[in-house]
């Protein structure tokens, strides 16, 4: 599950946890919390060639080109010293090519954020949705979740830091993308015949603690360290809704293959 915010500790999570989702649970990969953006994306290296004989092609390759330059100058430098200028020169794109797919620097960070959650969400469902079980669902969605960040902790950076600083609505955007996160747990409840006794709130206490895991790894630049605390990160999730035992021995288990790139 890639996370979103400034969410508590994982010490945190542990305790208390608290009283009522809203949303309907979606149904396809449904108990994954999930981000796959290209590690190129840091530096704003490109690998795809630009494909000049068809307009629609060469202007969807600037528009990435240029969302790269994006999220790599905002975390690089903050979205307060974020320009039009400094996007173009990194991305090695002109204004007018900026401006035939954004209107401002903020519509253009908007675009870059709804791009790295859509492929972050799209490859995390995907790899759960070959799972049989919810619990290896949200073991897998755990780990591949880990594996992105530590792959891409620069985009990582850009979706939980970075966002939140940009102004009220923005960061309303990066808690309602981490509710739905949220809501992809909600279907452990028919995992145990005390589901319905489980606080409401549980599964936004959870996303939030591997949030704040997340976090302070990034803040620590210990991001490549990430994908060894899945198994305690797996076991702290399923507890609630298996009991402390099962949840242990599914944490234990060898993670499933996972097809595809990061």
């Amino acid at each position: 599950m890639f996370i979103f915010g400034h969410p508590p500790s994982l010490p945190q999570a542990r305790r208390a946890l608290p009283a009522s989702l809203v949303g309907d649970v979606p149904r396809a990969g449904a108990g994954c919390s999930p981000l796959s953006a290209p590690a190129d994306f840091a530096t704003g290296r490109q690998t795809k060639s630009m494909n000049r004989s068809n307009p629609t092609t060469q202007a969807t390759d600037w528009r990435e080109r240029l969302i790269a330059a994006v999220v790599a100058e905002t975390v690089e430098s903050g979205y307060a010293e974020l320009t039009i200028e400094r996007i173009v020169r990194r991305a090695g794109a002109t204004l007018d090519l900026f401006q035939s797919q954004f209107a401002d620097k903020k519509t253009a960070v908007e675009a870059a954020y709804e791009s790295l959650f859509g492929r972050y969400l799209s490859r995390v469902l995907q790899t759960c949705e070959a799972q049989p079980s919810w619990p290896l669902k949200v073991k897998v969605g755990i780990g591949v979740t880990l594996d992105m960040v530590a792959a891409s902790p620069v985009e990582a950076q850009f979706l939980t830091v970075e966002a939140m600083a940009i102004d009220d609505d923005f960061r309303q955007r990066v808690l309602d993308s981490r509710d739905r996160l949220a809501r992809l747990l909600v279907a452990g409840r028919a995992e145990t015949p005390h589901g319905v006794e489980l606080p409401g709130v549980i599964e936004s206490a959870l996303v939030g603690g591997i949030a704040g895991v997340i976090l302070a790894q990034l803040q620590d630049g210990e991001a490549k360290q990430l994908p060894a605390l899945a198994p305690e990160l797996v076991e702290l999730t399923l507890t609630p809704y298996l009991g402390r035992e099962e949840a242990a021995e599914m944490a234990g288990r060898p993670r499933p293959p996972v097809e595809g790139p990061l």
